[in-house]
């Protein structure tokens, strides 16, 4: 099974679209605002501020008349940003909001018909140059142009700075380029009929943002997840990379997964515990990574401190004859606002010693020393939580993992992956792996978070206490995603820029697909 995205449609191209080489376009779904709250929002990254930059983004607006200033792409709030608007007729493009200067408007941008316009901004340190459908329509060379966000969010479809300005249409493509775009890379974006529109991936250098509305986005039960494709491995391709996001947790807040009731091993016999941790905050003492049962009545703990004779990354288990233990050395600052990959690995030896188990971070590992006995294990299956309740995490997870074996040395680099969550029905050891759950794009939300496991055969999902739907961040390896807000589900629509008539599934899941085909 590879990485996807839980949704509740299936999209099905229309896969002749006028010629045979159409078969591969680029995009064959848009969404679809309908001006009255939607919007995505980005977290601020600092990729939206350049000094050189330029905007690429299909556009196709319902409302051709009655649109004032209503916010395309906007970075902006009351004191400074920038913002691309539609007023009317007009596109509005202002780089520096509190300058008030370098504004440049161009009027009858917008047809008064409905049909698709690529619109691409560039800026090369002089001229700013801004392109319809391929061709230069306006240009200026005065004026501030440096974008500067202010450490405001990037935001698709919603002017910020002047409330209830909604865009009102359908949006495509969107990208961000830390560079002016030449004449011949717009009309590569623009492309044809006959082609689809182009692929900013395939110039140099890629964007630093990208955004496909449609076809890369899915909704999961609360929000579309709308992944920053630049941000991704070189081919962009979701399904056969990882997830660009994961959980996170607020200890304030007692956030957790409950992963039920299941023995997932014995401290008898071998096995490893791996996760990406993200901390925020070391708000709590212990902020306790995970707790997991063992057995019937014992349970195994694993836990983050920077707090005396616990500092370090800590285990230990209810069982009595295991001593346990901690990292030595400073490593829990390493941890803080930063994703770092853990392996706990006990090598079934025999005596449920100390000496039996490894620790590895980020790849290597790392020595232990034993430490006090500490009371907060117990027979519970949590991630994010103490046994006996007491402990939270402050941060994110991701890629959590339980096998049933000790993973070599090799095996926990080919986890590591370089620093890059892989997918790991593809490791070397599949199948010794019991539960992986992603913590990521294929968890969905209804009331509480079900976070999939998925290794099939086990079905161990996870359900989230006290996590709220904005819960998912950005992953590890992975910036600047998206999120949208007030949006039902039904808003990617089977309609793009040179593709039309694609389908889309009414009350199918992914059960209902099959690998039988005719023969």
């Amino acid at each position: 099974m590879s990485t996807e995205f839980i949704n509740d449609q299936w999209r099905l191209p229309n896969a002749w679209n006028g010629s045979e080489s159409n078969v591969n376009k680029q995009s064959n779904y848009s969404m679809d605002f309908d001006g009255s709250s939607q919007y995505i929002q980005i977290a601020h990254n600092s990729y939206f501020d350049q000094s050189l930059y330029s905007f690429s983004f299909w556009i196709n607006n319902n409302l051709n008349s009655g649109a004032s200033n209503d916010g395309i792409i906007t970075a902006d709030s009351s004191t400074r940003g920038w913002s691309i608007l539609q007023d009317n007729q007009t596109l509005k493009f202002n780089p520096n909001i509190s300058g008030g200067s370098g504004q440049i408007n161009i009027t009858n941008f917008f047809n008064t018909t409905s049909t698709w316009i690529h619109c691409a901004i560039t800026f090369d340190g002089t001229n700013l140059i801004v392109y319809k459908n391929g061709t230069s329509v306006g240009s200026s060379s005065s004026g501030t142009r440096n974008l500067n966000s202010n450490n405001n969010p990037l935001t698709i479809g919603n002017n910020i700075f002047t409330t209830g300005r909604f865009f009102n249409g359908k949006l495509d493509g969107i990208s961000l380029f830390n560079y002016a775009l030449s004449a011949s890379q717009v009309t590569t974006l623009y492309g044809s009929s006959s082609t689809g529109i182009g692929n900013p991936m395939s110039l140099s250098p890629k964007p630093v943002a990208m955004y496909n509305l449609g076809d890369k986005s899915a909704f999961n039960g609360a929000n579309y997840l709308v992944p920053n494709i630049a941000a991704e491995e070189a081919d962009g391709d979701i399904a056969t990379s990882y997830s660009p996001y994961a959980l996170n947790f607020d200890s304030a807040s007692s956030d957790y997964i409950d992963l039920g009731n299941n023995v997932f091993f014995n401290t008898n016999n071998p096995f490893t515990f791996s996760a990406w941790v993200n901390l925020d905050s070391y708000t709590t003492t212990y902020p306790y990574i995970a707790n997991l049962k063992t057995n019937v009545t014992d349970g195994f703990t694993i836990f983050l401190s920077n707090h005396g004779s616990y500092n370090g990354l800590n285990i230990g288990s209810t069982d009595s004859s295991m001593t346990k233990g901690r990292t030595t050395g400073n490593i829990a600052s390493t941890f803080l606002n930063s994703w770092n990959h853990i392996a706990v690995i006990y090598n079934g030896s025999g005596a449920n010693t100390l000496s039996n188990y490894s620790i590895y971070v980020n790849g290597s590992p790392v020595a232990l020393t034993t430490t006090s006995v500490f009371s907060s294990i117990a027979n519970a299956n949590n991630l994010g939580r103490s046994g006996n309740n007491s402990f939270y995490l402050d941060g994110s997870l991701s890629n959590a993992s339980i096998w049933n074996t000790a993973l070599t040395s090799a095996q926990i680099s080919e986890l590591y992956n370089e620093g890059v969550p892989s997918n790991l029905n593809n490791h070397s050891a599949y199948s010794n792996l019991v539960s992986w759950w992603q913590l990521g794009s294929n968890s969905s939300f209804n009331t509480n978070w079900t976070v999939l496991d998925e290794v099939t055969a086990s079905g161990n999902n996870g359900t989230s206490v006290n996590m709220t739907e904005d819960a998912i961040v950005d992953g590890v390896g992975s910036y600047a995603n998206g999120l949208s807000s007030g949006m039902g589900g039904d808003e990617v629509i089977g309609d793009a820029p040179y593709s039309t008539a694609n389908s889309l599934s009414v009350n199918m899941d992914v059960e209902d697909r099959v690998t039988d085909t005719p023969s």
